[in-house]
């Protein structure tokens, strides 16, 4: 293994000097005659580079035919390496070797590619078998998250971090370290030692990149937000066109990626955010710059909740700081109290620390609220025609105080959320009016305003409504499109509140029944499989449910690939799932979810998979599920809806003496009198019963020819 950073190795025979050195230092002084560690000695004394890299790469072969062993060269940083060779033909000379000598490999890494591996002109083009490692999802981050640290980490921590680092494992591991509690002070030790440690990483990281792109780059570093061309491109103080072309590059290369906007102002920020805050503090300068810094890498860091804890911690701890640390702890916190995320806490907790434009803009979002509960009020006493023209009225007068607000203090805006709520309240109320049109412009309207200023619950319900008004529309392909643009945009969205989740959930949902009626069931079945994973473990009921309304479509569009096996093992899951539900009630303190509700939906789900035992074959799986379904019906307020006909069509497959037989002996015998008498008349028997219960069976009767009518016609079409 070559050193992480081998600043020695400048020509070819220098790598093969290192690479000698690196084996020297794991092989004992003397191994028959071979004494490596005095080679290496006498080696770095030759001046020649050709017999340099002959004497060591044969002495490397000699041992590789002493040991009957092949050689692996472990190379960190192979990108810096060739950035510094002073010899422009030690590439080629390595490539000679690697290429003739089957006893020598060689693994290498880097911070990105570069020109040696992917320019056709170049000694190493086409040499390696090139693996890019793709971002870790959310679950991969957690474990190596946990790995790392050698202790669980909270899932709201690992998407954290998977968000700053941008799923890189190897910034992933470097951030994992970190504890979610810790004094300002070693949080401000540990931030810096971290810099200190990676310097090279990340340095390397940065120069790697052509120097027009790393200008584009750097320029989107420091302005920390997302950013349109032609704000990068007036930092970087080149014209807006070719910052364009540079930041395609930079997406290509995996460093970049877009945030919304529109598409001609299309918004772009740095993937890994840590290299943000690595750029933010070396380039620090004084102790405002350095708080600004740390306050960035705190926003992006911790939850909500941790950093409330984190500033308390901070305004006791800072009368005890040192004089130098006390004047960097306060400017970090006056910074911490423009955040939105802080600034109620610091009004109601800190507000010594609260500046007055700050203040000033409170009183003003105060004003906004009264002025948005006048025209509430309005809306409950006007005609339901005027209602458009009220909100209307509410979004100009939410938009104008926010800009207020902005003004005064920008990092705030929409820090509120009241223009936000007004412009959503007004989609939802052309919806509910059927004006669709215009309901769809207010959706557009919400997701140009809110694409990229932090209200991601408001993005998200404006892109959910989206999909439901293109659905009434039925404009299916559009729907599909709207739904697969809210997945790209928030995937899981394991940071929004809850209200936000629910929807998400909701949408894939939506967006797999519209893959369904446009013919696409495998589609459908994948869209129901990431609704699984993202939000199956969710103890919110309302996203319970709609994974079990996944599931139980997915069984139906299994069913339709006449795929039994996979159909009957999803119905298992809903039952597991229901029985879940069960216990997450009970050990609650609020009515989460309605046992009598999963009872009704147990005996459906239990129905549903004897069905599918039959189609399998398995009559002993599906009576034991009809026998489950029998017990349950006497609990039940109401037959679930299909429940019967499902029995009636069973009664077919199983046979009409057995079914009756099943009924009879079960606590359903009393309820299911009409469907025993019917199943008894088409036996030929005549069952004494009342003459209601007749009338009811003979209705019975009647379904139960049709259906023996229409099993015949599939059987004909099956046999032809």
């Amino acid at each position: 293994m070559f050193a992480e950073e081998s600043y020695g190795v400048g020509t070819c025979g220098e790598f093969w000097l290192e690479a000698l050195s690196r084996l020297a230092h794991h092989v004992p002084g003397d191994t028959d005659g071979l004494d490596l560690s005095r080679t290496v000695e006498e080696a770095r004394g030759e001046r020649d580079d050709r017999r340099l890299r002959e004497r060591c790469l044969g002495t490397l072969l000699d041992f590789a035919d002493r040991e009957g062993k092949r050689l692996v060269l472990g190379v960190e940083n192979l990108n810096m390496m060739f950035s510094d060779m002073t010899d422009p033909e030690a590439g080629w000379c390595l490539r000679k070797t690697l290429q003739t000598e089957p006893q020598i490999m060689l693994v290498g890494s880097a911070t990105s590619r570069f020109g040696e591996i992917d320019r056709p002109d170049r000694a190493l083009y086409d040499l390696f078998r090139v693996l890019t490692p793709r971002p870790l999802d959310r679950k991969e981050s957690a474990v190596l998250c946990e790995t790392v640290a050698g202790r669980p980490v909270e899932p709201g921590a690992a998407r954290r971090l998977q968000i700053i680092t941008g799923g890189s494992p190897r910034l992933l591991a470097i951030m994992a370290r970190f504890a979610a509690e810790t004094s300002y002070g070693a949080l401000m030790a540990d931030l810096l030692d971290l810099v200190d440690e990676h310097t090279a990483y990340f340095k390397s990281h940065l120069e790697s990149l052509p120097a027009q792109e790393r200008r584009v780059y750097l320029a989107l570093l420091e302005l920390w937000r997302p950013s349109t061309a032609r704000e990068v491109a007036q930092r970087a103080r080149i014209d807006t066109s070719a910052c364009s072309a540079q930041l395609r590059r930079l997406i290509e290369r995996g460093v970049v990626s877009k945030a919304g906007g529109t598409a001609r102002r299309r918004q772009y920020y740095a993937s890994e955010r840590l290299y943000a805050i690595y750029h933010l503090l070396r380039r620090s300068r004084g102790a405002d710059g350095l708080a600004q810094a740390l306050v960035a890498f705190m926003e992006a860091y911790y939850a909500k909740g941790e950093l409330e804890g984190l500033v308390d911690r901070m305004v006791a701890d800072a009368a005890a700081l040192d004089p130098a640390i006390r004047h960097l702890c306060d400017a970090t916190l006056h910074h911490l109290s423009r955040s939105p995320v802080l600034a109620s806490h610091f009004l109601r907790e800190h507000p010594g620390y609260v500046a007055d434009d700050v203040t000033e803009a409170i009183a003003a979002l105060g004003e906004l609220q009264n002025q948005a509960k006048e025209v509430s009020a309005q809306l409950e006493h006007r005609h339901v025609r005027d209602m458009p023209e009220i909100w209307d009225d509410l979004v100009r007068k939410s938009e104008t105080a926010e800009r207020l607000v902005a003004k005064k203090v920008p990092a705030m805006r929409g820090v509120s959320g009241s223009f936000a709520g007004a412009l959503m309240g007004k989609a939802v109320g052309l919806y509910g009016l059927g004006q669709l049109e215009e309901a769809l412009d207010a959706c557009d309207d919400s997701i140009r305003k809110f694409g990229a200023n932090g209200r991601d619950d408001v993005l998200a319900f404006a892109m959910t409504l989206r999909g439901v008004v293109l659905h009434s529309m039925r404009r299916t392909a559009d729907e599909m499109d709207a739904y697969d643009a809210l997945d790209q945009r928030f995937g899981s969205g394991d940071e929004l509140p809850v209200h936000a989740r629910v929807l998400l959930a909701s949408a894939r949902l939506l967006n797999a029944r519209a893959l369904v009626h446009t013919g696409r069931p495998d589609e459908s079945i994948a869209e129901l499989d990431r609704l699984v994973e993202h939000f199956g473990e969710s103890p919110v009921a309302e996203i319970r449910e709609a994974v079990v309304q996944g599931l139980l479509l997915k069984a139906t569009v299994l069913a339709g690939l006449r795929r039994g096996l996979e159909q009957r093992a999803t119905y298992d899951e809903v039952l597991r799932r229901l029985d879940e539900s069960d216990r997450l009630a009970e050990a609650s303190e609020g009515p989460a979810w309605n046992k009598a509700d999963t009872l009704g939906r147990r005996a459906q789900v239990n129905m549903l998979r004897s069905l599918a035992s039959v189609s399998l074959g398995d009559q002993p799986s599906a009576v034991g599920d009809i026998r489950t379904v029998l017990e349950i019906i006497p609990e039940l307020a109401d037959f679930p809806e299909g429940l019967i006909g499902n029995l009636v069509g069973a009664s077919l497959i199983l046979g009409l003496d057995q079914m009756a037989t099943l009924i009879r002996e079960s606590p359903s015998s009393g309820r299911l009198l009409p469907l025993t008498t019917a199943l008894e008349l088409d036996m030929g028997l005549e069952p004494k019963v009342a003459i209601e219960v007749r009338k009811v069976a003979e209705d019975i009767q009647r379904d139960l020819a049709n259906l023996k009518q229409l099993q015949s016609a599939v059987q004909s079409e099956v046999s032809r």
